[in-house]
Parts: structure tokens; sequence; C-alpha cells
């Protein structure tokens, strides 16, 4: 959103632009709202092993435990992607990588 220079506001007109955008799966899903499609998705054996990391110009990485986890989840990558897509909605997911990490949140 830019601002006017001269005043320090923001323009209504790009704040409704946002909120259309949000509105209709524009804009980028929640950290918590991807988790729990994963969960879904993946199942939840595999969500304890797996984590959604970051989603990056409309790339998902998510971190395994293992190359074992890693290659598991590979095998299933195209399914997985494209339920991600159906689930966050078009444009909002159109990659998917695996790496293996450590999880963060204990």
């Amino acid at each position: 959103m830019s601002r006017s220079r001269s005043s320090g506001t923001t323009p209504i007109g790009s704040i409704l632009i946002g909120v259309v955008q949000r509105l209709q799966g524009g804009g980028h899903p929640s950290r918590e709202e991807i988790a729990g499609h994963w969960r879904r998705l993946a199942g939840e054996e595999v969500a304890r092993h797996s984590w959604p990391c970051r989603l990056t110009q409309r790339r998902l990485i998510v971190e395994v435990e293992n190359s074992g986890w890693m290659y598991t989840l590979g095998s299933r990558k195209a399914q997985l992607l494209e339920g991600l897509v159906e689930l966050l909605g078009a444009g909002r997911v159109r990659q998917l990588s695996f790496r293996i990490g450590e999880r963060k949140d204990g």
C-alpha cells in the first residue's frame, strides 16, 4: 500500500484493493492455516515428522526430519501440491519443496 506523500496517510483505494484481494484469496495464507491444511493433507503421522516452514513467492517449503521422510513426501509431492492448491486457492501455492531441518517450535 502506498502512502500519500504530503499527509502520510494511506489512500482508501489502496486499502480497499488489499481487503478485496484477501477476501478473494489473493493474500498470503496464515502460518496456522497452512499448518492445519498440511496436517489434513499429509496425515497426522507424516505431520509429526514434517512441517511447513515458509511460503515464499508461492513456493511452500516444508522441512522434514530426515532423508527417509524427504523421500516419502517426494513420492507424494504432486498429490500434496494439488491438495494445497485446492484448499488454499489457485495461485497461492504453485510449488512445493522439501528440505531437512529441525522443528523450531519444540
